[in-house]
């Protein structure tokens, strides 16, 4: 009997380990999935932070010095919650989550900092700057700390996707100039700051146009 007990007992054991192991094989093949973000949506939080942690670990090994040593530093938690963010539009969830962490991953990568003169800093990589039609804009800032060369571009997010690039100066600053508003309310930028030997960065700049508003800026009092 205590022989059949220890048999018994060996084999709950070794059945207990199976099962984590079968638990971490799981883990695994979610981690290494870059399939469509529909397959994506269908993991748990557990899952969808492996594959952000896997998404990482595959941009760090084809980057090279301080740019594989920040991006390994990305948090796989903040990294899943863009990629969240991504695919809640339907259309999106074709793209496979490869090509999407890549996109997205820039955002959340610590390294060179960015801000804007007269723009409003929301956290989380997003900044805010009020202005009005009848003027241009122009986007001037300052990445820290100052890298050697690089260069700042900006692309629309709604409309024309031509780029508006401008060379980082010798004390990080830089200018974009005379940039047309469109007659919305949220004329949305991403900015892509390119500073080797630092990973790429991106940030979300958007220029409130006060007088596109509903109901548009208050009127000039007459005298």
């Amino acid at each position: 009997m205590v022989r059949i007990a220890v048999i018994g007992a060996c084999g709950c054991l070794l059945g207990v380990a199976l099962a984590g192991c079968g638990a971490d094989r799981s883990v695994g093949e979610a981690a290494a999935l870059s399939s469509s973000g529909r397959a994506y949506r269908a993991l748990d939080v557990a899952h969808r932070t492996a594959v952000a942690a896997s998404c990482r670990d595959r941009l760090a090994a084809r980057a090279s010095g301080e740019a594989a040593r920040e991006l390994r530093t990305i948090d796989p938690s903040v990294l899943r919650s863009e990629l969240d963010d991504a695919y809640t539009i339907i259309a999106d969830q074709r793209r496979s989550v490869a090509g999407v962490c890549a996109q997205v991953a820039p955002f959340v990568t610590p390294g060179v900092d960015v801000s804007f003169v007269g723009a409003n800093d929301g956290g989380g990589g997003s900044f805010t700057y009020e202005t009005t039609s009848d003027k241009r804009l122009t986007i001037q800032g300052r990445v820290s700390p100052p890298p050697k060369g690089g260069r700042v571009i900006a692309r629309r997010e709604i409309g024309p996707a031509a780029p508006y690039a401008a060379a980082i100066q010798a004390d990080g600053q830089f200018v974009i100039p005379r940039l047309h508003l469109r007659k919305i309310a949220d004329n949305s930028f991403t900015l892509t700051i390119q500073a080797p030997p630092h990973a790429p960065r991106k940030v979300h700049f958007s220029a409130i146009c006060l007088d596109c508003l509903a109901g548009g800026a208050p009127p000039t009092a007459q005298r």
